[in-house]
Formats: structure tokens, sequence, C-alpha cells
């Protein structure tokens, strides 16, 4: 199973990179790095989807978010259950609430929260998030548009 999760991370890791995968963004605060992306479910093979119970389907979308602290030596380490809440919508108003869950990448090799979302192609999709990734800080608000297509 340990191989099937590196297989997953290389996946996911590698789908941030993509041009459809619109561009994977960060935000750090203080020694936090918070990257998020976003991309259609389509991009995933079906294999990872399973593994993530995700349904890969035209319209439907994928939100990531991860969180790292960085060490004494600079290195980024994995933050475990960092609680993300927040909602999509478009720019008419319809806003959807988004429910996450978190998953590991790997044994020990890291955690990433997702949320599913339903678009329509080159729609302008708004997302308000809060991340709070340390217990008794204040959570962090990322607020950003992305557009998917649907192919």
């Amino acid at each position: 199973m340990k191989w099937v999760n590196i297989l997953i991370f290389a996946v996911l890791a590698s789908l941030a990179f993509s041009a459809q995968a619109q561009t994977s963004n960060y935000r750090e605060v203080g020694d936090y790095t918070i990257f998020y992306d976003v991309l259609p479910t389509t991009f995933l093979e079906p294999q990872l989807a399973q593994a993530y119970g995700l349904t890969r389907s035209r319209g439907m979308g994928l939100l990531r978010i991860t969180v790292m602290k960085k060490d004494d030596g600079g290195n980024l380490l994995p933050v475990e259950q960092p609680r993300v809440a927040g909602q999509v919508g478009n720019l008419a108003g319809q806003i959807n609430p988004l429910s996450f869950r978190e998953v590991e990448v790997g044994q020990g090799d890291g955690y990433s929260t997702i949320s599913s979302f339903r678009y329509s192609h080159d729609t302008p999709l708004r997302f308000n998030l809060r991340v709070t990734y340390q217990s008794g800080q204040p959570a962090e608000e990322l607020h950003f548009i992305r557009r998917l297509y649907i192919e």
C-alpha cells in the first residue's frame, strides 16, 4: 500500500505544475507555507480518484490545500490536520459551501486537505477559504479566482 501512496503523492504533485491545473499558489505566513491548487478531477488517474473516494467527471473539480512548516534547518515538514473551511461561487454571487477532508499522502510524507465541487466550462470561480494551521492562531484567509475548462 505504501507504493500506492507514494504514487498518489507523485501524481498530485505533478498536477500542481500542469497548465490546465491553473497554477499552484502558496502563501507564506511566518514559518508556515499554505499551498493551494485547483484542477479538474478528470486529470486524476482512475486508481488515484478511487483511492481518495473522488468522482472523476467532466464538470467536477478538486481543491487541494497543503500546509507545511519550516523547521530550524529550513526544511518544510507537513502539518497534520489543519482546519480548512470555505466556499466557492461564481461572480454572479451564487455560493456553495465546500466540505473538506484530510488525506494522507504517503506514510508520513504529508497531508492534504481536499474538497470537490461542480463547475461550468470557462466560468470564473471565486474561492473564499479560511485555513487554521496552528492551534490558538487566527485563520489565514485565502481569496482567489480560477477558471476550469471541460475538455
